[in-house]
């Protein structure tokens, strides 16, 4: 039908050529004027059929790429493809108001680059953070910020890498920069102001520090007045007031020297220390409450081993460890401390056989202030700040510090320090107590 169509509208478009073909030969007295309208059709159609094929080949391509075997089969298959497509075009502006609002709502800053660090999606703190008030599409980075820090964390994540957290200061604060790859190309960042959080953490460090600085004169007074009355009093009340007076000033002395390490105020003499002869010293000093707890302790650590450390911060750490072991043990069991030399690190370990810690806790044993569950260790606890202070230490010293433990069963803390660089092997003599 659509060829018959095009015939007629064809034929129609060559008629006044007929009737001037007509008129010329009714001039010329031509005779019959069969031949020229003979002609005409023929010409006709074959112009019909080289436009029909000119001006059908794109829709039949088109046609065929579609997979439509008609025309009324392509044109529906056109149809839903328009809706298909305004329904994207819908989704896509849903999706970009959802960005816009999210991004807008965020405590934080946003910002999106492409793999060319062209700028996708900036919201107000990120402005904020690069001192600029607006930014056009595809803006590059370089162009509102320029410090070479953050620059090279979004260019590294950019090109797939993970860079971790840095810390940027500038006139409007602060900022913790965070640099995520993007798995199509380029980043997401986030942008964290962190003046105040950093103001209140060093606020909260001086308090505590100042108060149990100041808490040590008046236990002083008390300690002092309490072993005055220990003649006059019966000797089970008088020894509980001195017990529970020393829990006091052990705590107040374990918050004083947290803060001061938090602060960076603790002053370390790092030198070569041979390790043994300190394991010795915290074993010696324990044995006595090990004997009573009915714990033994054993020693494993090769007598030419040494280790680059603060004399007095390593064996604070191993007297923290020690202590712990022994006072969460059961009687009859035991504490064994090893020390061995394994790529250029001296790994300390400390392992018990006691109650052990409970999965679910790990991770948090060693926050300030955290304890395991009281109902499981009555009257052992103290403030939750000995595996805190080993941690902060262990890092003030350049080491590493790990923690295994199986409920039931035991825990094991591993801590590695820099080797000395005349250390001796990882074999040697070993030492018992």
């Amino acid at each position: 039908m659509r060829r018959l169509t095009h015939l007629a509208a064809t034929a129609a478009a060559a008629a006044p050529l007929l009737a001037a073909l007509l008129v010329w030969a009714a001039s010329r007295e031509a005779g019959p004027v069969t031949g020229i309208v003979a002609v005409w059709v023929a010409g006709a159609v074959v112009v019909e059929a080289v436009h029909w094929q000119l001006c059908g080949a794109p829709l039949r391509e088109l046609a065929r790429g579609l997979g439509a075997a008609t025309a009324g089969e392509a044109r529906r298959l056109l149809a839903e493809m328009r809706s298909a497509l305004a329904g994207c075009e819908e989704a896509r502006r849903h999706t970009s108001t959802l960005l816009e609002d999210l991004s807008s709502s965020l405590g934080e800053g946003l910002l999106v680059v492409s793999s060319r660090l062209e700028i996708r999606l900036i919201n107000q703190v990120a402005l904020r953070f690069c001192g600029v008030e607006r930014v056009d599409p595809d803006t590059h980075l370089l162009e509102i910020l320029r410090n070479p820090q953050a620059v090279e964390a979004v260019r590294a994540a950019a090109g797939g890498e993970r860079p971790g957290s840095v810390v940027v200061e500038n006139p409007r604060g602060l900022w913790e920069v965070h640099a995520f790859p993007v798995r199509d190309g380029g980043a997401v960042v986030l942008l964290a102001d962190v003046g105040l959080v950093r103001k209140a953490a060093e606020l909260r460090r001086r308090f505590v520090q100042d108060l149990s600085h100041e808490l040590r004169s008046p236990l002083t007074v008390m300690r002092t007045a309490v072993e005055s009355l220990e003649t006059e009093v019966a000797s089970p009340e008088a020894e509980l007031l001195i017990r529970q007076v020393e829990r006091i000033d052990r705590l107040t002395a374990e918050l004083y020297e947290l803060a001061s390490i938090e602060a960076g105020e603790v002053e370390l003499h790092l030198e070569s220390l041979p390790v043994a002869v300190l394991v010795r010293e915290v074993m010696a000093d324990f044995g006595p409450e090990a004997l009573r707890a009915e714990v033994a302790l054993e020693l494993d650590v090769p007598e030419d081993l040494r280790c680059w450390c603060d004399r007095r911060g390593l064996y604070r750490v191993l007297s923290n460890l020690v202590d712990n072991a022994i006072k969460y043990n059961r009687s009859g069991g035991w504490v064994r401390t090893r020390a061995r030399l394994r790529s250029e690190q001296v790994v300390l370990e400390v392992a018990d056989s006691g109650e052990g810690i409970p999965a679910t806790e790990l991770g948090a044993v060693m926050q300030r202030f955290y304890r395991v569950d009281k109902a499981r260790t009555p009257g052992r606890g103290g403030l939750g700040l000995g595996l805190a202070i080993v941690k902060h230490m262990v890092q003030l010293m350049g080491g590493s510090l790990s923690l295994d433990s199986r409920e039931g069963v035991g825990t094991k803390v591993t801590v590695s320090m820099p080797a000395d660089a005349s250390a001796g092997g990882a074999e040697g003599a070993a030492a018992s107590v």
